[in-house]
Formats: C-alpha cells, structure tokens, sequence
C-alpha cells in the first residue's frame, strides 16, 4: 500500500469518529469539523512520523488543541441547534477539561481507560478517580442514571452525521497548500516588522488578510506564531518581589539580581547539571529573590526556544534533572502535579540532609515556546505551602503565555503525585530515593545485577523470582561506594518480578509474607519484628526487620530491614543490610518501601 492509500484509508475509516469526539468536547459542531479537518492535514504533513505511533490519538489530540484556539471556543460556544443535548453539553462543559476528554474518549471515542488515560496524559489510577467523580457529578446535574448519561453521550455522535466532510484527496492537497502559505505569511510578517509596513490583499491572493479568507481557508491559519510572538518577551515577564513574597509573607522580599546571558552556564539551584534546558535558546532570564534572612532564597528562570517542540523537550530535561539528582545527602520528599485547563505543571520538594537542613521547593512550567523554573530553598524541613507554591508557579506562566501565544487560566488544582520516572532503570529505586547514612557525606551509586539468585532474598522469606509464574525479574545493588568506613556488606538490593497477572503477583507476595510472619517460629536463631504494613488505592506491601543471632555466647546478632510491595501485576523486594550505627529507622525504609512502590508504576 502506498503512503497515499495509507493516510486515505486511515482517514476514511476514522474521520467519523474524531469529528463526533472533537464535538462532544467542543459543543460547536462546525469548529469540531473545521478543528478535525485541520488536524488531520498536520497527520499528513507528519504522516511518515506519526503513521506506526497510534495515528488516531494523535489526531484526536490535534483536534481539540486546534478547538482550545480557535475564535469563538474560549468560553465554549455553542449553536444550539434543535438536534443538540445542550443540556448533557452544558453539564460537561462544567467539568475539567481532562475530565470532559476522559469521558467522550471512554464512550464515543471507544477507548479503554488505560488508552484514554494516557491520551489525556494522566495516570491510570488518577483516571478511574476522576472519571468516577466526573460520572457521578454528570448523573447529579442530569438528574440521570449512569446508563442514561452514557446513553446520551453516544447519541451526540447524530449530531455531526450530516456535515459534509471533505475527501481525502482534498485534505492532502490542503495540507500542501497550508505548508506554502504559513512559509510565505512567516516571510510576510517579518518584513512588517521590519519596515512598519502593510499589505493590501486581493481576490483569490494566498496573501489576503484573515477576514477576507473564507472560513475553511481559515482552518490552521489562526494559530500563534510563537517565533514572532517570543520577540515580545522580556524581563519585565519575570516575577515581582511582591508576588514571590507570597511564599513568605512574613519576610521582606527584594530583587538581588536579573541576568540575560545565554553564554553563562552555571547552575541557578541543586541539581541541574547546566544552567538552562535548552541548547540553544532564543533568550533566557534568570532573576534571584532575597529575603529578610539568608537563609531563604527564591531563583525563577525563563527560556525562550525557538519552537513549541523544542520547549517541551526542554520542559522534560529540566524535570529529568531533578528526578535524576545525585547529590550528596538530597532526598526528593514529595512531588505534585498543578492541574490547569490549558496544560498541568509538575512541583518536587526535595531536602539536603547536610548540616543545616535545607528544603528545596522547585516548579516547572510550560507554555508557549517558554519554559520557566521557580526554585524556593529554606533552611530547615518547612518549605511554603503547596497551595501558595503553585499559585505563584501559575502566577508566573500568567506573565508570559498572553505574549507567547499560549494560554492563560486562574483557575488551578494541586494534587498529590508519584514521582516523574528517573532516566535509568525508572521501575527501581532513583538515587533520590534513598535516605542519608549516619554523617556519611557520599553519593549513592546503582548498578544492575542478576536476579537469579535474588539478591534482596533473606533467610527468612527465600523470594525466588525464577519461577514458571515469574515472566521477567531484574535486580540492582545500591551503594556509598566512596564511603571507605563502610564493610562490604553494608548496602541495598532490590528485585522486581513481573507476573502474567495482578492475581498471580499478589499469591507471589502473600507467599513470601507468611514465611515472615513464620520464620520467628521456624528458625529458632531468627527474630521478626518492626513490622508495618503499607496500604493504598494503586499498591499494598509489608516492611519487616529481621534479625538472626550468630553466635549465642556473644550474643551476636546481624539484621536487615526487607520489604515486599505489589502494584499490579508487578512485585518488588527491597532489602536494607545495615552496620552497627549505619543504619535507618523503620519509619525511613517504609519510606523508601513505598516509594519502590510507586516507582512499579514505569514497569513495563
């Protein structure tokens, strides 16, 4: 099959679909056409990218970003026609933006959860949570049963079956013609710019002015232009002193410096590598924030790339860097996720263990072809609030998206998170998982090892992860391998078990307790106890310390803290070989224990 027959059979079998799905989001059936047609032509031009990556989500995606900036969609506008439900429309304009999506992808985009969920760039479990509040709040506004509301949505899918959708022949040939005129319009506006000058458009000109053009022309001509528009961007985009004071009202808060050179490389704050994400950036502005004490100290960071895509991927390596910080004694404590309609924003709270305690607030943002870093650092364990983090995180993409084409919203929800997956190995432990040792000053160190005999494996439990049941098992060993006072049997094993099914793993798992629940009562020599059990909606576990005596006479004894968590179909063993002194308390390995559950998450 030709790459013609391809895109033209794709497009014939799929168009229905998207348009009914880009209306039920929308509420206005002749953007959700216009938006649809648009986006297939940006699947054409990409064609060869996109065709072995799930097309149809991307068009999908394509299609209701085209709806969030086309004229007359923000508010949401509707035609209400006689054959709309505007009252099902209405309900779901009320929800979030992510709920609305997750919802019409569930019924008239027939769409599994996990497929939705990943679509609208959510985690599975954060899914199901919202798309059971968003049914339930849909059935109280409609006064309706579930099944009733489902029903409905499917029944949306009338609406648009009577527009006429253009051939495939004349969408490619669109997209050709697209690409030509955004080319000569790109070259247009620079010369306004440059000379202050005007253009007088005639009939049937690829040049006419927007309102002149008819309304199908219009389709992918609306949008920003985020080069020319990242030419207003400035200093003046940065955060006040004021509104960074809203982290700490308490204190007086002044501007110590603003810099503007894109040769400087040195890091800002902990833990990035270099000062900026992008390799090339258009402009970049870092200012610094003092307060009454100097102590605490606010940095924000703005990046100007060149493109959309190339922030986004700056976006994503600035995250990295914190997710794979390995500094000494800095432990990530908590990360979040600010929902927003127009795009969601990641906060971590990190803490350095070193004398004094320091807690490092940090945000990031994306919007436009801008990329901003907001970076609070306090000594001792109290950062801001969250809430007030956030606001000021939201407050800052506020000052720039008006200029960078991007979108603008107050309205914004902080909710709790899994950690952003680590660049190696993201089903195990990060380095920024794991605690301080005593006063030990020294870097963690991973590497892989074989799982076969399984490393994290004590006397008491014997987890054998080569079993028939077992479909892939791997291991890593962690240690402070500078810290020369440390004996070679002090570190930390971890192995991970992947099982055909969710009822498998859990058999596995409750296997290996009940041989630590008994191993007190079977092996005179051994000692249970700390025993904590760990429970939430995505993962469940049980974290021991174990002892076993060596010699009677004097009273010998070696321990180890181990810990079995399940998530899914995946299972994870991690066990804690401690040192007279160099050791953790219980409370701090069923932290790390937790946290090997949420990183089971990325298991493939």
């Amino acid at each position: 099959m030709t790459r013609v027959d391809e895109f033209d059979s794709f497009y014939s079998s799929t168009h229905a679909e998207v348009v009914q799905v880009t209306y039920a989001v929308c509420g206005d059936r002749q953007v959700a056409l216009e938006s649809t047609v648009d986006a297939y032509r940006r699947a054409w031009r990409d064609w060869s990218k996109i065709r072995d990556r799930n097309p149809l989500s991307y068009v999908r995606n394509e299609a209701w970003k085209v709806t969030s900036l086309h004229r007359g969609t923000h508010p949401l506008r509707r035609r209400h026609e006689e054959d709309s439900d505007t009252a099902l429309l209405d309900a779901l304009h009320e929800l979030s933006i992510d709920d609305r999506r997750l919802i019409v992808l569930m019924t008239l985009g027939n769409t599994d959860l996990d497929e939705a969920s990943r679509e609208v760039d959510v985690p599975a479990e954060e899914g199901i949570e919202n798309v059971t509040t968003a049914l339930a709040t849909l059935e109280q506004k409609l006064d309706r049963s579930i099944d009733e509301v489902e029903r409905r949505m499917h029944a949306l899918a009338n609406v648009t079956d009577t527009l006429e959708v253009p051939t495939p022949g004349t969408v490619r040939s669109a997209a050709k013609r697209g690409r030509q005129r955004n080319t000569v319009l790109l070259v247009v506006a620079a010369v306004v710019l440059i000379f202050g000058g005007g253009m007088v458009a005639s009939d049937g000109d690829a040049l006419a002015s927007n309102e002149a053009l008819p309304a199908r022309e219009k389709i992918g001509a609306e949008h920003p232009d985020f080069v020319l528009d990242a030419q207003k961007i400035d200093a003046g985009n940065l955060l006040s002193s004021a509104q960074v004071g809203a982290l700490d009202p308490e204190q007086t808060w002044k501007v110590e410096s603003t810099d503007e050179d894109v040769a400087n490389t040195t890091p800002y704050a902990t833990c990035p590598t270099k000062r900026f994400a992008d390799k090339d950036p258009l402009k970049v502005f870092v200012r610094t924030y003092s307060a009454g004490t100097r102590s605490e100290r606010v940095a924000q960071a703005i990046e100007v790339s060149r493109s959309d895509k190339i922030a986004m991927r700056s976006y994503q390596r600035l995250v990295q860097w914190y997710s794979d910080c390995e500094h000494p004694r800095v432990e990530l404590v908590a990360a979040y996720t600010v929902k927003r309609e127009f795009g969601d924003f990641q906060i971590l709270k990190l803490r350095s263990h070193r004398k004094p305690e320091r807690t490092f607030t940090v945000g990031f943002s994306h919007s436009g072809t801008i990329t901003s870093t907001l970076v609070h650092e306090v000594d001792g364990t109290k950062g801001p609030s969250v809430e007030a983090f956030a606001k000021t995180l939201n407050d800052s993409v506020k000052k720039v998206c008006k200029d960078n084409g991007g979108q603008c919203s107050d309205a914004i929800k902080v909710t709790r998170t899994d950690p952003p997956p680590t660049s190696e190995a993201p089903s195990f432990l990060g380095i920024v998982d794991l605690p301080p040792i005593a006063d030990i000053d020294k870097v963690w160190a991973a590497a892989s090892a074989s799982a076969q005999p399984n490393p994290a494996m004590t006397q008491c439990d014997k987890a054998d992860f080569s079993g028939k049941e077992v479909q892939r098992a791997e291991s890593r060993i962690y240690v402070l391998y500078q810290a020369s006072e440390l004996p070679q049997e002090f570190g930390v094993a971890e192995t991970t078990g992947t099982f055909s099914s969710d009822k498998k793993a859990q058999s596995f798992a409750d296997g290996i307790t009940s041989r630590i629940e008994s191993c007190s009562r079977d092996t005179l020599s051994a000692k249970v106890d700390q025993h904590q059990t760990i429970k939430t909606p995505q993962f469940s576990g049980d974290v021991w310390r174990v002892g076993f005596e060596l010699d009677d006479k004097k009273n010998t004894k070696v321990y180890y803290r181990t810990a079995i968590v399940r998530r899914g179909q995946h299972v994870a063993q991690v066990t804690f070989t401690p040192a007279g002194r160099y050791d953790i308390s219980q409370k701090e390995f069923a932290q790390v224990a937790t946290r090997a559950a949420t990183r089971l998450k990325y298991a493939q």
